[in-house]
């Protein structure tokens, strides 16, 4: 009886686990699919003010931007994690990668800085005793919004500008596709321009109120209007990430209840089968 009642008792546990994992699958699901649109939609424009950029300067080579030049200073890594948890092996190997990098790529912490984006990045940078350039974490809501990481982006153009930063690197997971993402480096600083584009195509602008102004403005949205689709790529991988591990627990938490509940029908079983033998001895120790 008492094994039958322990065993009754994991079933029940089981069953509302499987209930919890599969409602977060089927909410990572509708989010996944918000992120996807979202993500497909914004490409086109982040490639769109790439070409602008890249027109301005190749038909105006005169202008000049500290965004475009190498220099020597520090490099500052941006790594972008989750806020929450429950999402497999999303940030884990993320993070190993990282720190797997930066050892083989520099001899002491104090060589490079590191922006986080993201609440476990932010935790992971600050157990390190890496150089962190936020003070706080930067959290990004799941409906991603540019003032979400406005404030990183901004510091860390005007430090790259005004030769503070060096070569500025975003460390993320890319979205594959459901099943898959892959963990990809992308550099945002200096800018890089399009070497297949095309000589023939000639535009004449004029500017409002100067070439080097206006390039600025461009160069800004394009570091900026970069970062975002890199977020919301990171964040299309979060929700496929966490719809996949909560679908494999929610399966695992199936079979481990049908595995206790073969288990319990052979306690019962077992506990019939016994109580009908204690029944005939009885009955013919009586006759």
């Amino acid at each position: 009886m008492a094994e039958k009642k322990k065993i009754k008792e994991r079933i029940n546990a089981t069953k509302k686990t499987y209930q919890i994992t599969e409602a977060m699958n089927m909410v990572s699901t509708a989010k996944l699919r918000r992120a996807q649109k979202s993500l497909e939609e914004f490409r086109p424009i982040q490639e769109s003010i790439k070409e602008t950029m890249n027109s301005l300067l190749y038909n105006n080579p005169d202008i000049k931007s500290k965004a475009l030049d190498k220099n020597k200073k520090r490099p500052c890594y941006i790594l972008i994690s989750s806020d929450r948890g429950l999402i497999g092996n999303y940030n884990n190997a993320l993070f190993k990668f990282f720190d797997e990098y930066t050892k083989s790529h520099h001899k002491a912490k104090d060589e490079f800085l590191v922006a986080t984006i993201g609440f476990k990045a932010f935790s992971f940078a600050k157990s390190k005793k890496y150089n962190v350039v936020n003070e706080e974490p930067n959290n990004i809501r799941d409906d991603v919004l540019f003032v979400d990481f406005e404030e990183v982006s901004d510091k860390i153009t005007d430090g790259y500008i005004k030769g503070e930063v060096g070569r500025t690197v975003c460390f993320y997971q890319k979205f594959i596709n459901t099943m898959s993402n892959k963990i990809t480096r992308e550099q945002i600083l200096p800018v890089r321009l399009d070497k297949n584009y095309k000589e023939e195509d000639k535009t004449e602008y004029i500017f409002e109120p100067s070439k080097e102004e206006v390039l600025n403005q461009v160069i800004r949205l394009n570091i900026s209007y970069t970062l975002f689709r890199i977020i919301l790529d990171a964040k299309t991988s979060e929700h496929a990430s966490r719809m996949n591990a909560m679908k494999n627990a929610s399966d695992n938490a199936k079979e481990i209840e049908e595995k206790l509940t073969l288990k319990y029908n052979h306690a019962r079983q077992n506990q019939i089968t016994t109580e009908l033998t204690d029944i005939i001895n009885g009955s013919n120790a009586v006759n």
